[in-house]
């Protein structure tokens, strides 16, 4: 009688433990916003989503493709930047918390005059990891980023953006819901595309090759 008691107890016990074997097919999302920075048609249904990292020197190099899309396509296609900070790029977080501030605190538009100005190729080598291998974190910030923010933007000015970047959490909290959110979309690098949904690894090197993936969305939308 004991050993079928002590059987049933098992038997309850392995039902009620929480199974580990299947894990959520979605991951669960760590907030509503995805806190990417949209243009374009925002109604459209057809989304480019963009990963990039203001650091990367392989993003500097799309940059100027990533513009002549997005000039021939705004009309048409909904485009979503999501920054991801590499932490192999010393300063990459500082860049992309800058923009993060920029957006909260300057004029609409003003994040994406920010984006080209980091991806200014005179610019970005004073951000690179040797250029700034002998600086703190706070001298990169005031003496380069801040710059950058006021070629950026005409409503924030240096001194305000450094008391955003010290005191609202909300520019640091962003920009870390932004690289969590990559990481759970299994991106692992920048740049990085993907077309409603569907991540394209490669073929996006020219403006024709963005043509054939683009324009048969944008005449038939699903």
């Amino acid at each position: 009688m004991q050993s079928v008691l002590f059987i049933t107890i098992l038997f309850l016990v392995a039902l009620a433990w929480p199974s580990t074997a299947q894990a959520p097919s979605t991951p669960i999302p760590i907030s509503s916003s995805s806190y990417a920075f949209s243009r374009g048609s925002l109604s459209s249904a057809t989304t480019v989503d963009l990963w990039i990292d203001l650091g990367c020197s392989d993003c500097l190099n799309d940059w100027p493709l990533l513009e002549q899309v997005y000039d021939k396509y705004s009309d048409d296609v909904r485009f979503n930047y999501h920054l991801f900070p590499l932490p192999y790029h010393q300063f990459a977080f500082l860049l992309a918390k800058s923009a993060n501030c920029v957006a909260l605190h300057g004029s609409p538009g003003d994040v994406f005059n920010f984006f080209d100005t980091v991806y200014t190729p005179s610019n970005q080598a004073l951000i690179y990891n040797p250029a700034t291998a002998n600086m703190t974190y706070n001298e990169v910030m005031t003496t380069t980023v801040s710059k950058f923010v006021t070629d950026s933007s005409n409503s924030l000015s240096a001194s305000d953006f450094l008391d955003f970047m010290a005191s609202d959490y909300d520019c640091e909290q962003n920009t870390r819901y932004q690289f969590k959110n990559a990481a759970l979309s299994s991106i692992y690098g920048t740049p990085m595309y993907t077309i409603n949904g569907v991540t394209v690894t490669d073929g996006l090197s020219t403006i024709e090759d963005w043509t054939t993936f683009l324009d048969g969305l944008v005449s038939s939308p699903l």
